[in-house]
């Protein structure tokens, strides 16, 4: 029953269901923040039908991604012939490299002025007025964000001569660690997330992401990530989703010239949508692969070929 279910499902259905979410989800997150979310601090004004259906939307799809790609689990761990060339995904990684300086550059400013500005208020040390206010996190996420552009130019370079990333295991980390620092000076802020939708959707964003790199550095390292390439679906197709929802909207209010309405300190940020992009071409590109129909390999070549894995 398992095996064809897993049959008969096509994995291409969960970018369908990822379409289908952001269609729904983004005109209502633009409408909430021209409408009903308090400039600057971000706080509901009203809570009205629209805010029930965007989490409904963003929970449904991410159970639906998660459920569909446990089902598929097979048809998505299948292996790939040595030499794949992804062209796209290459020139998304070199993308990612300029969207992560730019973050780089931008979360050292912040941490910069937030360094500058101590003067011993609160009998703090440095050390502590440093780690209250966010900034070392910061530095940090700036520090593993140009890291993460060295693993990217790396990857990319991959992506296009069709070898194996498997070499950069240390470097595959760095995703994983960025993410990490992104997420804990959103915590140091002394805000309720649930009530600021902003902070909540970056969250769920980064936690993802988080999950997703974890994974993918599993995968394209061949570090115990046999049988693990359906959580690049689970996880991945709903990080991207919340990119979109936390970089799409804040664009368009800010093209509309209602930059104004846009929460302090959630501004937008081009990482945000380049590791959408990343996550959507990588996926895609494996899905091809794996839906294709299976080759037949010699006896005497199947073992080896059978090692290689999709990156």
């Amino acid at each position: 029953m398992q095996k064809k279910m897993n049959a008969e499902i096509n994995p291409f259905v969960l970018f369908a269901a990822f379409i289908g979410s952001a269609i729904i989800a983004l005109p209502i997150r633009v409408y909430q923040l021209l409408a009903i979310v308090e400039p600057g601090t971000g706080f509901w004004e009203t809570e009205n039908f629209s805010v029930y259906a965007l989490y409904i939307v963003a929970a449904v799809s991410v159970l639906f991604c998660v459920i569909v790609s446990f089902l598929c689990r097979e048809k998505l761990s299948r292996v790939s012939a040595p030499g794949g060339v992804k062209p796209v995904v290459g020139l998304v990684s070199f993308i990612a490299v300029a969207a992560l300086i730019v973050n780089a550059v931008t979360r050292y400013a912040d941490f910069s002025d937030l360094y500058f500005a101590y003067t011993g208020f609160g009998g703090l040390s440095m050390r502590e007025y440093l780690t209250k206010t966010g900034a070392l996190s910061m530095a940090f996420e700036a520090f593993f964000a140009v890291i993460s552009s060295i693993y990217f130019i790396l990857y990319g370079i991959t992506a296009f001569n069709g070898k194996s990333a498997a070499e950069y295991k240390l470097l595959a980390v760095s995703p994983v660690m960025w993410s990490i620092f992104r997420i804990i000076h959103r915590f140091m802020r002394e805000i309720s997330f649930l009530n600021v939708s902003e902070l909540f959707f970056e969250l769920c964003m980064i936690v993802f992401l988080m999950t997703f790199f974890m994974v993918f550095a599993q995968v394209t390292s061949k570090v115990n990530g046999k049988g693990l390439e359906w959580k690049l679906y689970a996880y991945g197709l709903p990080a991207a989703m919340f990119c979109l929802i936390c970089f799409v909207p804040r664009l368009i209010v800010t093209l509309l010239g209602k930059a104004e309405l846009l929460t302090d300190n959630s501004p937008i940020e081009y990482c945000d949508l380049v590791m959408a992009a990343f996550i959507i071409s990588s996926l895609v590109s494996r899905t091809r692969l794996s839906v294709a129909p299976a080759k037949e390999i010699p006896e005497t070549e199947g073992e080896e070929e059978s090692s290689v894995v999709s990156d």
